[in-house]
């Protein structure tokens, strides 16, 4: 098995960044989902209410100027902004977690609200993020939940050999890390694995919810309610709920480590 794809979102529900390789910290992979759009109150805003964030790509500026950022939407022009650790601080919400972050700009909050069509703010976790997660332990990015999430080929596969489309890419389901050599399904049975020089430990299956059915290609969600409808059908656990891929917790967060594309995935323990 090895490791086939590396994505990262720098933006939350933005557009997915494909690395050939990237450093793991012990927040995730190394700016991945550090900005946050909020609306009022601090509330986080995603592509499950505004699909059209997944056309907004948020990148580092090539030049290696310090801290400089481009936001931008294709036909819809960008914005550029430089982040600021002494900027005013903001509350803000992911899920149920209140943690503060750091204002970006006027002139991205401005830009960015005429994308998402409703006021909303840009903001910034920093360089170390105030979001601690009880259930693992350490602190996160603004990500769901987890600090990464796992994808099999194989799996999407045989999602899509039962699906009535069966045109659907991993890029719909967001993961970080996509595996190929794998039976479908086989990490249903997989508690710890090896990726590269990395030691991971698969903390639980990911739920979907119908932003699954966004094409990220379009910023628009599916008329035909799929690929949500057939997992639906083929995938619904004990829990009541759908799942596909698997939430990743580093089994040594505080230590540093590489991940490249074409790393050798190992099976370390099983459930």
């Amino acid at each position: 098995m090895q490791l086939t794809h590396l994505w990262r979102y720098p933006l939350k529900s933005g557009a997915a960044e494909a690395l050939e390789t990237v450093t793991l910290g012990e927040e995730g992979l190394t700016q991945d989902r550090r900005f946050v759009v909020v609306a009022a109150r601090g509330k986080f805003v995603t592509a499950r209410t505004h699909p059209q964030l997944q056309r907004l790509a948020l990148r580092e500026d090539a030049s290696g100027q310090w801290r400089l950022w481009h936001l931008d939407r294709p036909e819809c022009g960008s914005v550029s902004f430089a982040t600021d650790d002494q900027a005013e601080r903001l509350d803000i919400q992911v899920w149920a977690d209140r943690f503060t972050a750091l204002s970006v700009s006027f002139e991205a909050d401005a830009w960015l609200s005429e994308q998402v069509g409703m006021p909303v703010r840009l903001s910034w976790l920093g360089e170390r993020s105030e979001r601690y997660r009880e259930i693992i332990a350490q602190r996160v990015s603004a990500a769901d939940g987890f600090p990464l999430l796992l994808a099999n080929q194989a799996s999407l596969a045989a999602l899509n050999a039962q699906t009535p489309s069966a045109d659907h890419g991993m890029d719909q389901f967001r993961p970080n890390l996509v595996i190929s050599g794998a039976e479908a399904w086989a990490e249903d049975g997989w508690q710890e694995v090896r990726i590269g020089e990395a030691r991971f430990t698969l903390v639980s299956s990911c739920t979907r919810c119908a932003m699954v059915n966004v094409d990220p290609a379009t910023g628009d969600k599916r008329g035909d309610g799929e690929p949500l409808k057939t997992l639906a059908r083929v995938r619904r656990f004990a829990d009541g709920q759908v799942h596909f891929g698997y939430n990743l917790v580093a089994l040594d967060p505080s230590r540093k480590s590489t991940l490249r594309v074409g790393d050798e995935v190992e099976v370390t323990a099983f459930k």
